[in-house]
């Protein structure tokens, strides 16, 4: 795996690179890694706004390594994402079960209430015809319910394949960095 530091086309770290003007590929390198540590957990929306601001006034390589020192380790690899235990997984998938349900149950009370109160202040209320689309989105709102395993187990499925194609998007192209991968 190709080192943090190869990715740039001169180390920031050397002296004698140091002041050099920062190119907006050498910016960019720094801010895949501020946002990985942002998503990572490792920094707070406080410094990660910081960093980024620091970043975008940088106009030396020189500027560039106190950004990212502390999310680097001394060899240069970016630090290896943890691996989502099925646990977590889990969870992310209940969650995405909660907000489906709060979604069908939104959807079934609004256009319910509003039926409802048409049909109230309708002058004559005959046959309780509000009752037809509540049936339907009712439907909907049992079926969230019910189907809460296959729906956590499709988005665990999701979460694994979208972690897969992150792990293979982050292997180093070749030498050379991103301008390297972007020409091929």
């Amino acid at each position: 795996m190709e080192a943090f530091w190869e990715s740039f086309r001169l180390d920031p770290r050397q002296p004698g690179h140091a002041s050099m003007r920062a190119s907006d590929a050498d910016r960019e390198i720094v801010r895949v890694m501020l946002a990985e540590a942002y998503a990572d957990g490792r920094l707070t929306r406080e410094e990660y706004d910081d960093r980024l601001n620091t970043l975008y006034g940088s106009r030396t390589l020189g500027d560039l390594p106190a950004l990212v020192t502390d999310l680097v380790p001394p060899d240069g690899l970016p630090a290896a994402p943890a691996t989502l235990l099925a646990a977590d997984l889990r969870t992310r998938g209940a969650r995405k079960w909660r907000k489906d349900v709060e979604e069908s149950l939104a959807a079934f009370l609004v256009p319910s209430i509003i039926c409802t109160v048409i049909w109230i202040t309708a002058a004559s209320r005959g046959f309780f015809w509000p009752a037809l689309p509540m049936l339907f989105l009712g439907i909907k709102l049992v079926r969230t319910f019910v189907n809460r395993e296959s729906v956590i187990e499709r988005e665990v499925l999701r979460l694994q394949e979208q972690a897969a194609q992150d792990t293979v998007s982050e292997l180093p192209a070749g030498r050379g960095g991103p301008a390297k991968a972007r020409e091929k």
